[in-house]
Formats: C-alpha cells, sequence, structure tokens
C-alpha cells in the first residue's frame, strides 16, 4: 500500500543541500555586486532574504530557519573578517526572520492540505477500482449462470466465495494452495487448457510454478510477452500488432496478479487455450478474477493483527481500518466507524440486507453474529459525526417504515466513534464490547 510520509521525512539529503547552495549563491552574488554592502543592509529592498524566502517556501521550517541562521553566521564571519562594520543588524534579521517564518507556516500548511487532497484522492482512485472489479464480475457471473444454469451449477460468485475463505485462514499473500484453487476457477471460467501461476519475489518471477494445469509450459524469463506484462504491471497478450516480426512469445496471455495499490504477488502464464475464447471478454473476466485474489490477499496480509482476535472479520475491513487510523495519525483525516446492534428477531436477516444496502460507495461493512443477534458494523472512511448521525437517521426511517422497528427499541442499539490515534484492534475492541444491562 502506498502511503505519504510525514513532512520531516521527506527531507532528504539533496534537499538540505540545495537549500545550503541557495544560500551561498545569493551571498556571493551580494559580495560579487556590492563589496562595499553585501548584505544589502543600505540598499533600497534587502534583496538577500529572497534566498531564505525561497527555502521557507520550497522546504518548510526547518531548512528556513536554518538558512537565517547561515545569513546571521554569515554576517559575523564578515565582520570579524573586515568585510562590513558596525552592530549587528538586529531589526534587519528581526524583520527577515518573521517573514521567513510566516512563509514557512504558510508552505507548511498548504504542503499537509495538498497531501492530504492527494491521500484522499488516490484512496477514492483505488476504491473506485476495486467496486469496478466487484461490478464487473457480478455482472459476468450473473450472466454464466443464465448460460449455464444446467451444466455448471456451480455460480462464479459460490467460486470466489470458496476462494476468499482459504484466503482467509491464509498468512497473506499468494500461496500454493490458493494458486491451485485461482488456476482451477480461471480454467473453468476462462477456458484455459495449459496454463501456469508463478510467485513474484522482489519484482522477479520465480521460475517454479505455484500450480500449474495442463502441461503448463515451460518458465522463459526473457520472453518479451512476459517481460512486457512486469514492466508494465498490466496484461500483456498475443495479438498481431503486439509484437514484431523478428520477435516471438512462448505465451498466448501473461497476466501480473496485481492488487489495486500496485503491489505485484504473481503472474499468470497461459500457453493454450481455444483460440475463439482469447478475445476481450475473456481477458476482463481473467483480469477482474486475479486482481480480486490480489486485492484480498493483501488485505488479510495487512490486517493479520485483526483477524487473529477476530476471525470472521472482512480482511477488506480490518486493511480499511489501519489504512484509516493511520490516515488520521498522519494528516489528520476524519473517519467514523459505526455499530448497530439487532438482536435476534424473525426479520432479521432481511433487516441485515436493507443495512448492507445502504452501505455508500466507500464503506466497508462486517456483519458479526453474537449470541445476542448482529452487530452490523460500518467503517465511514472520511467522514465524521455528522455523516454517522446522517446514517442512523436514515436506516431508522427505513426500520420503522419496512419491519415497524427501531433503533429506539431495546435492546437494539446505535453507537458510533470517531477514529483516534490508538491502535486499531483496541479501537475496534472498545467498539465491539457488549452493553452491559
Amino acid at each position: 500500500m502506498r502511503w505519504f510520509p510525514e513532512r520531516g521525512s521527506q527531507l532528504t539529503a539533496s534537499a538540505w543541500v540545495e537549500s545550503l547552495v541557495i544560500v551561498l549563491v545569493v551571498l556571493g552574488l551580494g559580495f560579487f555586486l556590492r563589496p562595499q554592502d553585501p548584505f544589502f543592509l543600505q540598499a533600497d529592498f534587502p534583496w538577500l532574504w529572497f534566498a531564505p524566502l525561497l527555502v521557507a517556501l520550497r522546504y518548510g521550517m526547518a531548512p528556513a530557519m536554518t538558512s537565517v541562521a547561515l545569513l546571521a553566521a554569515a554576517w559575523l564571519l564578515a565582520r570579524w573578517a573586515g568585510h562590513v562594520a558596525g552592530d549587528f543588524p538586529l531589526l534587519p534579521m528581526a524583520g527577515g526572520v518573521l517573514l521567513t517564518l510566516v512563509s514557512a507556516q504558510f508552505s507548511t500548511v498548504w504542503n499537509q492540505r495538498l497531501r492530504r487532497a492527494k491521500q484522499v484522492a488516490s484512496h477514492a482512485e483505488e476504491r473506485f477500482e476495486q467496486l469496478s472489479r466487484a461490478y464487473f464480475m457480478v455482472r459476468q457471473s450473473h450472466d454464466r449462470l443464465e448460460q449455464n444454469l444446467i451444466s455448471k451449477p456451480v455460480t462464479l460468485r459460490q467460486a470466489m466465495m470458496d476462494l476468499r475463505q482459504l484466503l482467509s485462514q491464509t498468512d497473506g499473500g499468494l500461496q500454493r494452495d490458493t494458486a491451485t484453487e485461482l488456476l482451477g476457477i480461471l480454467s473453468t471460467y476462462c477456458s484455459l487448457e495449459s496454463a501456469a501461476i508463478h510467485e513474484v519475489v522482489n519484482g522477479k518471477v520465480a521460475a517454479e510454478p505455484l500450480a500449474f494445469c495442463g502441461r503448463g509450459g515451460l518458465f522463459v524469463e526473457d520472453d518479451q510477452l512476459l517481460k512486457a506484462a512486469v514492466e508494465s504491471g498490466n496484461m500483456a497478450y498475443q495479438a498481431v500488432n503486439r509484437l514484431r516480426r523478428e520477435e516471438r512469445s512462448h505465451y498466448l496471455v501473461a497476466a501480473p496478479v496485481r492488487s489495486s495499490s500496485g503491489n505485484l504477488y504473481g503472474m499468470l502464464t497461459v500457453t493454450e487455450m481455444p483460440f475463439m475464447e482469447l478475445h476481450r471478454e475473456t481477458l476482463q473476466v481473467l483480469a477482474v478474477l486475479i486482481a480480486y485474489v490480489a486485492d484480498h490477499a493483501e488485505a488479510v496480509g495487512a490486517a493479520k493483527p485483526i483477524l487473529a482476535v477476530y476471525p470472521d472479520c472482512s480482511g477488506p475491513f480490518a486493511a480499511e481500518l489501519l489504512k484509516m487510523v493511520r490516515l488520521h495519525r498522519e494528516l489528520d483525516v476524519p473517519s467514523t466507524l459505526v455499530r448497530v446492534s439487532i438482536p435476534m428477531m424473525p426479520q432479521l436477516e432481511n433487516i441485515c440486507t436493507v443495512l448492507k444496502d445502504q452501505q455508500r460507495g466507500l464503506d466497508h461493512t462486517w456483519q458479526r453474529h453474537t449470541p445476542a443477534g448482529v452487530q452490523f458494523i460500518t467503517l465511514m472512511p472520511f467522514s465524521g459525526m455528522g455523516a454517522a448521525e446522517g446514517y442512523r437517521t436514515r436506516i431508522n426511517e427505513i426500520l420503522v417504515r419496512q419491519f415497524r422497528f427501531s433503533l429506539q427499541d431495546e435492546p437494539a442499539s446505535f453507537h458510533s466513534v470517531i477514529i483516534a490515534d490508538a491502535e486499531p484492534l483496541a479501537q475496534l475492541e472498545d467498539l465491539l464490547e457488549e452493553v452491559k444491562v
């Protein structure tokens, strides 16, 4: 997953060197152009202060104040060498310090706002890509169900649920059992005859496959199609206009097992499949299925501390909670956790379905079964208490209208908290704590 570091960690050695060079260049110009007044103390405008001003706007508070200290040290050194005379210019120096402080504060505030906006946009784009893949997979599942209801009674949705259950039992990543199950699904729904899944470690494709079907095919490390898939991070396939005449590929398709955040876990290589199946729709299904597996494997790996305590928790939910806590710590981005407790009742299943339908596009939900009923937990990214109250009002009106049931009816309850800087597991435990009567 991609994260934006704290402002201080962005200041590399080159940034400090550049700040030093800017100050030295401006000082050198001063001594070259006005040797009698190199610090522009008698000039109509204090041009020398453009150096710390530029450093402040570009790099923030610490380099800016360092540049001011360098100017003060340069004046003292010049006085010792006899280039300037008189008392230390306290008032011009104080004015320059205040100007630099204001510029540095402006730079810090706006850089933080830009980083926050960029992170929010990146998260929304990543979530949109996941939702697009999920929608496409559901649509394809229903199409295949209509076409093959008799010959293939097991739906794509059921197959992916089985695969998701297998992923939840692993430590994340792409393992041999997971790869075997995935390849079986791909062979059934994408008509793969000979294919293999290889693990990718540090950007390098392992020669030995984790799983293969049919003849699998020989692994060729310098294959043009395979290299194109690794370098671009996108699926590469045989096409008339894709390879030059002198180039040849041993594969029909090379598809990276890549998550929405860009992490590469494996590589699917296809050597044989029916010619009539090698078309746009099949390749889309193939890409969506392996991306779904990569996203879930990444979520399980990131959320291991939470899943160890709550095995029934959704991997994407736990991973998203970790991400939102980190965003709050680094950029003060608000997010909200909501718990709706519904007691055992005849209409419990229908009520849970209604609550799922009220989920927004960015929200993540977890339906937790307890001896007393169901706890429906919703993570609302980039939302404050106002959004939580609006959610409460909306679902309460729907429950009253459809089921004659209100969240105010005992022992039902609604509880919401703003995500804080504490450990994600501790915050989740506090939210899920049973209410003692």
